[in-house]
This record gives structure tokens, C-alpha cells and sequence, in this order.
């Protein structure tokens, strides 16, 4: 875990290979200040963004650094350059909202973050609870053992949020590549971006400890048990129990971002 933002939020690392990394130092500084400029309309989509001078003046860096900054966004699907056009933001429905850093750059009260973890989550409803079937009739021994071991390593009173937060990928990820679905396995970027808003965001978290810890055992247990159909029906329990916290937790920030 990096040093948190200045707005409290941890800035957490997926910690499996999702090929969402940002580059380093100033470079990396610039990028996540422009992605944060941009989710938050400050930029808005088909409007142009201030000149590279104006840019670089702005954020205290080289031009050559803007120019590597900018790059990324495009990378991201945030910006557009082109000769005669300049550098303009795109349409929303161009941007990757699956990529990690595009929302966790936004602010905890914009009403986007919310919808976008309220539709990832309907995603994962549909998805995780067949993959937890398929992982209690196809999984490993060792991966029920990485499965068990990731559930009790989000044990009470820990304080380390970002230990937590590497336990419940392992979690997902492992209960995914367990299922031997090529396509399932294939959907690791999206369940850990919606992980990392949660842990972020503090959406499924309360008191330092996660809030559906009990259900990721249960989940685990089924597995172990290789009980298909008790594994699908905790999954589906646990993934519920979190759509109705997650939409007490938006809730209540929009009451914040609105008074």
C-alpha cells in the first residue's frame, strides 16, 4: 500500500498481475492528478484540456513528463490527441471504467463511483456465484487450502488495510482460476477493481475489519466441502449482503455531496 491521498483513502495496489500499473515518480504523480481532474469534471468530456506549458506549469512537472502523462490517459480511454483537434477528454461511454485507477480517481461523493460500483457488483452477482460452483466440483486441493487460508486471513482486529485487501483478491482471483474456465479466469481485472473501490472507498469495511468476512468462510467451506451447491448459494448470500451495504454506503454520500 502507498502513502494514503489527502483525503484519508488508502491508495491500494491490485496485487496480481492485471496490467493496470502506472508509471513512476513525476510521471506517475501527473497521471493521477490529471485522472483525478478529469473523473471529477474538471475536465469534462469533449472539452479540450489546458496546453501542455499550461499543463506542466500546473502540475510542476517537465512537458516531456506531461506528454508521457498524457499517453497513459489515452491509454485509459479518458483523453483523445490529434492534429488539429488537440487533447480533449472523451465521451464517458469510451472510458475504461473497468480500470482500476480510472475509479478509484474519483471522489468519494460523485454519483458515477456509486453507479459504477452498483453495476460491477450486479455484474459480480451473476458471475461469482456459478464460479464458486464450479470451483467446489473442479478446484485443487491446494487451492481450497489458498481459498480457506485467503477467507481466515481477513480475521478480526486486523488494522492492516491493505493486508485485507490482498486476502480477498487471492480470494476471488483463486475461486476464479479454480473454476478452469478460461473465460471466468479472464474476469480477474474487473472483481478486483470492484474489490479495490470497495477497500478504497471504505464501502465494505466497518470498524478495520471487512464486513462479509463470516461469508467469505462459509464460501470457502462449501468449497472445501466440494458441495457445488451450498458454495453458489453463500456466494450469492454474501454478494446480496454487499449490495445492500455498498447501497447504504453511496447513499449516504450522496446525502454528503448534495448538503
Amino acid at each position: 500500500m502507498e502513502a494514503d491521498r489527502q483525503d484519508g483513502r488508502p491508495t491500494l495496489t491490485v496485487p496480481l498481475d492485471s496490467g493496470l500499473s502506472l508509471p513512476t515518480g513525476a510521471a506517475k504523480s501527473a497521471v493521477e492528478e490529471l485522472g483525478r481532474r478529469i473523473a471529477n469534471d474538471l475536465y469534462r468530456p469533449g472539452e479540450p484540456i489546458p496546453t501542455e506549458p499550461e499543463l506542466a506549469a500546473s502540475l510542476g512537472v517537465s512537458r516531456a513528463t506531461v506528454r508521457d502523462a498524457i499517453k497513459v490517459l489515452s491509454g485509459k480511454g479518458l483523453i483523445r490527441t490529434a492534429r488539429r483537434y488537440g487533447t480533449r477528454v472523451r465521451p464517458i461511454e469510451e472510458w475504461n471504467l473497468l480500470d482500476a485507477d480510472v475509479a478509484s480517481w474519483h471522489d468519494p461523493t460523485h454519483p458515477r463511483i456509486g453507479r459504477m460500483f452498483a453495476e460491477t457488483t450486479e455484474l459480480r452477482c451473476i458471475i461469482e456465484p456459478a464460479a464458486a460452483a464450479l470451483a467446489a466440483e473442479r478446484a485443487t486441493l491446494a487451492q481450497t487450502e489458498a481459498i480457506s487460508a485467503a477467507a481466515n486471513a481477513m480475521h478480526p482486529g486486523k488494522s492492516d488495510v491493505a493486508e485485507m485487501f490482498a486476502a480477498d483478491c487471492t480470494f476471488h482471483a483463486t475461486i476464479l482460476e479454480a473454476t478452469g474456465n478460461m473465460m471466468m479466469r479472464q474476469l480477474k481485472p474487473i472483481i478486483l477493481t470492484v474489490l479495490r473501490i470497495s477497500y478504497e472507498f471504505g464501502v465494505l469495511v466497518k470498524d478495520g475489519e471487512p464486513v462479509t468476512r463470516e461469508g467469505h468462510i462459509h464460501v470457502a467451506d462449501a468449497i472445501g466441502r466440494r458441495d457445488s451447491s451450498a458454495a453458489r448459494t453463500e456466494m450469492e448470500h454474501m454478494l446480496q449482503n454487499n449490495r445492500r451495504t455498498a447501497e447504504q454506503y453511496w447513499s449516504r454520500k450522496a446525502s454528503q455531496g448534495s448538503s
